[in-house]
């Protein structure tokens, strides 16, 4: 809700709202407050999960809290009453607030099926919003945009069912190379809850090969199949090192799926695509993959091939929800998913490494950036042993040069791929990384 609602329509809101939100709404109101003006803490990570691609049509209620069940998504989202009108439409700001949230909180502070999920997160001191249906839009680097990815770490997209358009794709590519992270949920084939003739793994394999910033980036794609791993999946990766298996909120030791489907890892396309589930008993190789992480210049990314896990079995009462999240697999999949969204969390790259900054005796500024076919790398002072190597996302040097006792090296003829890359600068035995965009 948004602080210009007028009276009359604070009013109208109040007799839809569900009675447990009335007291702290009333509350807020009455402090010349409403829900937007939310507090965070200052420097705290931020979670947005989307809702702006048929997250919540058919039997789908991804999302972390809705105040109104309105919407029809056929195929995209209208408000009305009656009828069909009867899907979750979430509010960009989760009601109650979560700073109220303490470690005793219910899942049931909030109404949708991934408010336990979403829960989760704040008491691991994160703050969580959504991308709401209608008035939402992916973007990056707009700064008109209240919601633009720019303003957040972790972008979730559970199940789209609505294919991305080539602004989407290009905002998500560039949000993940600048260092934003992405989770990846996909469902089985034929999962068209919105009759548009698109499903989540088609949507997802379109965007992962047909993105117009840098296809197969990632290094995976996924599988167009349905299956179901209903008994205990033990099939996980072995190695303690392993932070999604073994990681700060406990140890899986089982999946567990309801029909869904798995992903291909092709190592040639991207060497950080890493499986850490596969189906049971298949072998722990490229194929099969249930669970993948990779990294994406200074991003990271998850994916999973079933929608079923994250499921609270709570929320919009109009759809059949199950407790996948903490009733299936023994209750793996909550340290499960929370493993994976702290390594999402805590990603991202330093535009500066090799040496503390108070011990620089030197900074490099290039330009122009962004990169047309040439750049030029300028030192303050003359250095010794000046050497320069351009890194892509792969982390391969595509290109190295030297300019021994100099305070300038220039590069001309670049002939580099449109994207993100590193810069490494050494000299005098000290280095420094500067990202910059080829065009």
């Amino acid at each position: 809700m948004k602080s210009a609602l007028t009276n009359h329509r604070l009013i109208i809101f109040l007799v839809k709202m569900k009675q447990k939100y009335l007291s702290e709404l009333v509350c807020l109101i009455l402090l010349g407050l409403t829900p937007s003006l939310q507090a965070q803490t200052a420097g705290q990570k931020k979670i947005l999960f989307d809702c702006t691609h048929s997250e919540t049509a058919g039997n789908g209620d991804w999302c972390i809290d809705a105040d109104l069940h309105n919407l029809d998504w056929n195929p995209n989202a209208t408000t009305g009453t009656g009828g069909s009108h009867t899907k979750s439409n979430p509010q960009q700001y989760p009601t109650p607030t979560q700073t109220a949230i303490t470690t005793s909180t219910a899942e049931t502070y909030w109404e949708g099926a991934l408010s336990y999920w979403a829960i989760d997160c704040v008491k691991k001191g994160y703050w969580v919003e959504t991308l709401p249906p209608i008035t939402g839009s992916i973007t990056y680097g707009n700064t008109t945009n209240a919601k633009d990815l720019s303003k957040y770490n972790v972008f979730v997209v559970n199940e789209p069912n609505i294919i991305f358009t080539a602004t989407e794709k290009t905002a998500i590519m560039n949000f993940i190379s600048n260092g934003g992270s992405l989770f990846m949920i996909s469902d089985h084939t034929v999962s068209d809850r919105n009759n548009d003739g698109h499903d989540s793994p088609a949507i997802w394999n379109d965007f992962l090969t047909n993105n117009g910033v840098q296809n197969n980036a990632f290094g995976f794609t996924f599988a167009l199949q349905n299956f179901s791993d209903a008994s205990s999946n033990s099939n996980v990766a072995t190695a303690l090192t392993d932070s999604i298996i073994h990681g700060p909120f406990g140890t899986v030791a089982e999946v567990k799926w309801s029909n869904g489907t798995c992903m291909t890892i092709n190592p040639s396309q991207n060497a950080h695509a890493k499986g850490h589930v596969w189906k049971s008993g298949k072998g722990q190789t490229d194929t099969a993959v249930v669970c993948v992480t990779s990294q994406y210049g200074c991003g990271r990314v998850a994916a999973i091939g079933d929608s079923s896990p994250p499921d609270d079995g709570t929320g919009n009462p109009s759809v059949s929800l199950y407790t996948g999240y903490t009733g299936d697999a023994n209750g793996n999949h909550r340290p499960w998913l929370m493993n994976m969204m702290i390594w999402l969390v805590e990603g991202g790259c330093s535009v500066t490494t090799g040496i503390e900054k108070n011990e620089m005796n030197w900074s490099a500024t290039i330009y122009p950036n962004p990169v047309l076919n040439e750049i030029n790398i300028q030192l303050p002072n003359v250095v010794n042993n000046l050497a320069v190597s351009i890194i892509d996302v792969m982390g391969r040097e595509v290109i190295i040069s030297e300019n021994k006792n100099n305070s300038h090296l220039n590069l001309t003829e670049l002939n580099l791929l449109p994207g993100m890359y590193l810069v490494k600068i050494i000299a005098d035995g000290k280095n420094q990384l500067v990202k910059i965009i080829k065009q």
